[in-house]
């Protein structure tokens, strides 16, 4: 092995452990490799590949040097924190890029591992493998890719990309490289539909949280149902219209599948007389409740996030049980101070139906089965008949549709007819193609005879599926309430209480001490926009130490940095984008302490609502223990 090749697998190792295996493995291996190296007229190394019918040279067979160079030349940054360039070649490129672009990151997408190989080979590149601002991604598969550019983009390290490549690649690879850009813009939207969401419903779920953290004293916690259905059928009843086709064949399932009713479809169940074992609800919108003070029977078990909207929640007198999500990271500080150890978080996904399916296989159910899952509007309808949003989303979406509105996206269904269709219903699709990819000891399965097609997930008729694999009997709600009685007794409720009151104590009390130190960064900021040119090293040590007390407070760590992250990284990013179009140094710095105004603003304004909203809260409590015990004989 040559000293090149280990200088450059140890420098892999050390930043791609998984890489570095990867192609020390594959150096052993011996094969005729379609990667020959060459020299170029002026000495350097080139490559020469051979791809299919296309045999091509990677650099000038001239002078590859001059040639990186004027590549380089030809990018402009502007607007762009980072550059993702197809080929790796001989690295030449990527040099010439971190010249001209130190501060930019840098994502190298080489789809021939052959040629990465014959590079770790060839020529010393440990300065870029270890440089903290270029990312090799080394896949044929451009879904990976895309993976990849998703975690970057939720991690707040990339913002907003350029895209080039090598000219030598372009034509070889070029509807490749068109299918990565598609890959990444799907995962961009729904990376943007998580940013929204956050964004928009950060208040709400605050709001949600303490309005419904009693409950929890009533609740049974997920993991005590961890497996317990193993190899037992589950059904996962969404809303769609398509459910008008086959609902009525759930009537008789009841002790042979799982019922799992996702959001709004416990309505339309109901009003055709079909009772679940499970509802599942997790919007936080004051129409969630809607649905569930709706509900007629308390004999179902609600599987809730304290994310969902808190009314609907407080009112259903059935059984109920809490479950944790990836999207809210109070979940372990809660859990922690509930006193409950080893529950695992379940995968949000961007809906209800998406959670549900984790539900169902984190419960041991197999196969998995969706029914109702249209992810479109066939004839322009939202809902299967009995919803109860149905008929103002109807309306809305024959308006907007009307009009023209570029909302709705045009999609062929399973028939191969269009049908409208939304980027976040394709977000949702998505989400069920990779879950079921990740998670592939499963069966999966859709029924509903209807809606867009789900890669992975074979489109069967439900009554097909009924009678392959629904044949045997389970006391399935005898096994939900064995676990669910097991959890409770007088004293443990008592106990759960006393624990949420202190959870609510030491929340209000660390949010009062730190709300001022909030005021006073936001008050020392302002003094300086107000006198750009002065010296402010006194202020700057305050807002720091401010800072440091601030962000190692359990509240910022666990409720308001997870709801405001992503407002803040907008921020950043909007800041660094167009402080490069402001020459003038005063006015540069003017643009950026105004952006961390309106950072420190956003912090303090959770801060303070999460003061009011535990202050509410133990209020509300005293005040019904001072009921109870006026009533007390």
């Amino acid at each position: 092995m040559g000293d090149i090749f280990r200088h450059n697998i140890d420098a892999l190792k050390e930043k791609y452990p998984y890489l570095a295996q990867v192609f020390e493995d594959l150096n052993t291996k011996d094969f005729e490799s379609s990667v020959v190296l060459e020299k170029s007229r002026n000495g350097m190394p080139n490559f020469k590949v051979r791809k299919g019918e296309h045999t091509f040279f990677v650099h000038s067979t001239y002078d590859p040097k001059t040639e990186a160079v004027r590549w380089t030349e030809r990018i402009d940054l502007k607007g762009f924190d980072t550059i993702a360039v197809l080929g790796v070649g001989c690295g030449y490129h990527i040099e010439e890029l971190e010249k001209r672009f130190p501060d930019k990151n840098k994502i190298v997408i080489e789809p021939d591992r052959n040629v990465f190989l014959k590079l770790l080979n060839t020529r010393d590149i440990t300065h870029l493998i270890l440089n903290e601002n270029i990312l090799f991604i080394i896949t044929e598969d451009t879904e990976d890719a895309g993976r990849v550019f998703l975690s970057l983009r939720e991690e707040g390290q990339i913002d907003s990309v350029e895209f080039s490549e090598l000219l030598s690649y372009r034509k070889v690879y070029e509807e490749w490289w068109l299918n990565l850009k598609k890959d990444y813009i799907r995962f961009a939207k729904l990376h943007q539909i998580n940013t929204n969401t956050s964004v928009f419903f950060a208040e709400t779920w605050l709001t949600n949280l303490f309005e419904g953290m009693l409950q929890l004293a009533r609740s049974a916690h997920i993991k005590e149902y961890k497996s317990a259905f193993a190899n037992i059928p589950a059904i996962i009843v969404s809303a769609g219209p398509a459910l008008n086709k086959n609902i009525h064949l759930l009537k008789d399932l009841y002790d042979k599948a799982v019922i799992i009713s996702a959001g709004s479809s416990i309505n339309i169940l109901e009003n055709r007389g079909i009772t679940p074992h499970i509802m599942v609800g997790v919007d936080g919108g004051e129409a969630e409740s809607r649905i569930f003070n709706n509900v007629k029977s308390d004999e179902i078990y609600f599987a809730y996030t304290l994310s969902v909207h808190y009314d609907g929640l407080k009112n259903y007198n059935g059984p109920k049980i809490y479950f944790k999500t990836n999207v809210l990271e109070y979940g372990d500080w809660i859990d922690n101070k509930m006193g409950i150890d080893g529950a695992e978080y379940l995968r949000s996904g961007s809906s209800v139906s998406n959670l549900s399916l984790d539900i169902a296989r984190y419960m041991g159910c197999n196969p998995i089965i969706l029914i109702g899952q249209n992810l479109s509007f066939p004839n322009m309808e939202s809902y299967a008949q009995g919803a109860v949003l149905k008929q103002e989303q109807d309306k809305s979406i024959r308006e907007h549709i009307e009009q023209n509105i570029k909302y709705y996206l045009l999609e062929k269904d399973i028939y191969g007819n269009d049908v409208y269709t939304t980027e976040s219903m394709l977000s949702i699709k998505f989400y069920f193609e990779e879950y079921v990819r990740i998670y592939s000891d499963r069966l999966y399965l859709n029924g509903s005879e209807d809606g867009l097609p789900i890669r992975g997930i074979e489109n069967v008729p439900l009554n097909e599926i009924i009678e392959r694999y629904c044949t045997k009997e389970y006391d399935i709600k005898g096994m939900l309430d064995k676990k669910f009685k097991e959890e409770f007794d007088a004293g443990s409720v008592k106990d759960k209480e006393a624990k949420i009151r202190n959870i609510l104590d030491n929340i209000h009390n660390q949010s009062s001490e730190i709300k001022q130190k909030a005021i006073k960064r936001i008050d020392l900021i302002l003094d300086i926009l107000n006198n750009i040119r002065g010296n402010h090293n006194a202020k700057w040590k305050q807002i720091d130490r401010l800072t440091d007390e601030i962000e190692n407070c359990d509240i910022y760590k666990y409720f308001v940095e997870p709801l405001s992250k992503y407002f803040i990284q907008a921020i950043k990013n909007e800041r660094e984008r167009r402080m490069e179009h402001i020459s003038d140094i005063q006015e540069r710095l003017k643009y950026l302490y105004e952006g961390l105004l309106m950072q420190y603003t956003e912090v303090k304004e959770k801060i303070v609502l999460i003061d009011e909203l535990s202050k509410k809260v133990i209020e509300e409590i005293d005040k019904k223990e001072g009921v109870e015990c006026l009533s007390m004989p």
